[in-house]
C-alpha cells in the first residue's frame, strides 16, 4: 500500500529555497460539460518569510466561461498537514492510498465546491528524482478516479455523481523563471460504465517548448492500462488559439503585459504505436486560463496556461478496436 504525502526539505537541504509540493485535481462533469482546475502549492522553504502557499480553484462552463480564483498567503499562515494544504478559500487533502477531498469557498467568484474522489484505478508512482532543468521533479498519479459531491457554478448548482476526476502530486527542486517548461493533459470518456478510458499525456520541455523529455502517455481503460513513450509516441501541438485569457492573479497579470496574447496551440494531436496496440487522440482548445506563479526566492515568474476543450480518440488494444470521446483539460507552461 502506498500512502502519498508531501515532501518538505529537511533543515540540512541546501536546496530548500527552490522547494515546490503541489497538490492537483481535474473534476470532468460529463453532463453538464463543465471542466475543473483544483491546485493548492508550496514554493520555497517552509522555513523563509518569503514563500508562499497558493490555491487555485477554477471552473469552466460551456455557456459562462470562467468562475473561480486564485488565492497567496505567507506559507506560515498555510494550513498544511503530512497529506493536505489548505488556504483560506481552498484546500485539498489525500485521504489514505486512493482518496482526495478538496473544497472551495469563493462566492463572490461564483464558484464553491465540496467534493470528494476516489480511485477507480491503481496509482503511478515515480518516487525518485526526474532532471527537470537544473534541478528535478517527482510524481504521483491517481489518473481515474469517481466522484461525489457537488458545486455551485455561477449560481447554478451541480451534482457530480457521474463526474470524472484526475488527481496528481508533483514536488521537486525548482525556481520559477528556469529554463524549464511542461506538457502535460487529461482526457476523461464520457461514458464511466462502457468505455472508461482516461488517457494522460505528459513531457518535460524547455521554457520555449523546442527541447523535450521524458514524452509518456497512460491510456486507463476499465481494468487495463498501457503506457507508451519514446519513439512510440508522437507529440504535435497546432494552429494558434485567438480567444480572450483570463489571466490570474489580477496583480501579476497586470505587470505581464507582453503575455496577454502568447503563442498557444488551439489543437493537440496525440499518436502512440507500439506495433502491438495504438491509440489517436485529438483535443480541441475551447478556452485558457493563464495563471502567473511569481519565485519567491529570485526574480523569475511561470506562466501555466491551463487549456479546456473536448476530445476525440480511437484505439486498439487487445486486438479490439474502439472510439472515445468527452472532456479534456491541456497545460503549457513556460
Amino acid at each position: 500500500m502506498i500512502i502519498d504525502t508531501l515532501r518538505p526539505p529537511g533543515r540540512l537541504d541546501v536546496t530548500a529555497d527552490a522547494y515546490k509540493d503541489w497538490l492537483h485535481v481535474n473534476v470532468f462533469d460529463h453532463d453538464s460539460g463543465c471542466i475543473g482546475i483544483f491546485n493548492t502549492s508550496l514554493h520555497g522553504s517552509p522555513r523563509d518569510a518569503r514563500a508562499r502557499a497558493i490555491g487555485t480553484a477554477l471552473m469552466h462552463a460551456p455557456d459562462t466561461g470562467w468562475v473561480g480564483n486564485v488565492e497567496v498567503i505567507a506559507i506560515s499562515q498555510a494550513n498544511i498537514g503530512p497529506t493536505s494544504i489548505g488556504l483560506e478559500h481552498v484546500a485539498i487533502a489525500t485521504d489514505g492510498p486512493d482518496a482526495v477531498l478538496a473544497s472551495a469557498a469563493l462566492p463572490a467568484a461564483g464558484l464553491e465546491a465540496r467534493f470528494t474522489a476516489s480511485a477507480r484505478s491503481r496509482p503511478i508512482n515515480v518516487d525518485y528524482p526526474l532532471p527537470f532543468g537544473a534541478g528535478w521533479i517527482s510524481w504521483y498519479v491517481l489518473p481515474r478516479l469517481a466522484v461525489t459531491g457537488g458545486m455551485v457554478v455561477d449560481g447554478r448548482r451541480l451534482d457530480l455523481t457521474g463526474a470524472t476526476a484526475y488527481h496528481d502530486h508533483n514536488w521537486g527542486r525548482w525556481h520559477w523563471g528556469d529554463d524549464v517548461g511542461w506538457e502535460w493533459g487529461a482526457c476523461a470518456a464520457r461514458d464511466p460504465e462502457a468505455t472508461f478510458v482516461v488517457f494522460v499525456v505528459s513531457r518535460a520541455t524547455d521554457r520555449a517548448h523546442l527541447n523535450t523529455t521524458g514524452a509518456l502517455l497512460i491510456a486507463d481503460f476499465a481494468g487495463e492500462r498501457r503506457c507508451f513513450g519514446g519513439g512510440n509516441l508522437r507529440i504535435r501541438l497546432e494552429g494558434r488559439f485567438g480567444g480572450r485569457l483570463l489571466r490570474l492573479p489580477g496583480a501579476l497579470a497586470a505587470l505581464h503585459q507582453d503575455r496577454i496574447t502568447p503563442a498557444l496551440p488551439d489543437r493537440i494531436h496525440v499518436r502512440a504505436d507500439d506495433g502491438i496496440d495504438a491509440l489517436e487522440i485529438e483535443i480541441r482548445v475551447r478556452a485558457v486560463a493563464q495563471l502567473i506563479a511569481a519565485d519567491p526566492v529570485r526574480r523569475g515568474y511561470g506562466f501555466l496556461h491551463e487549456m479546456a476543450g473536448a476530445f476525440v480518440a480511437s484505439y486498439r488494444v487487445g486486438g479490439c478496436s474502439r472510439t472515445a470521446d468527452g472532456l479534456a483539460i491541456f497545460e503549457y507552461v513556460d
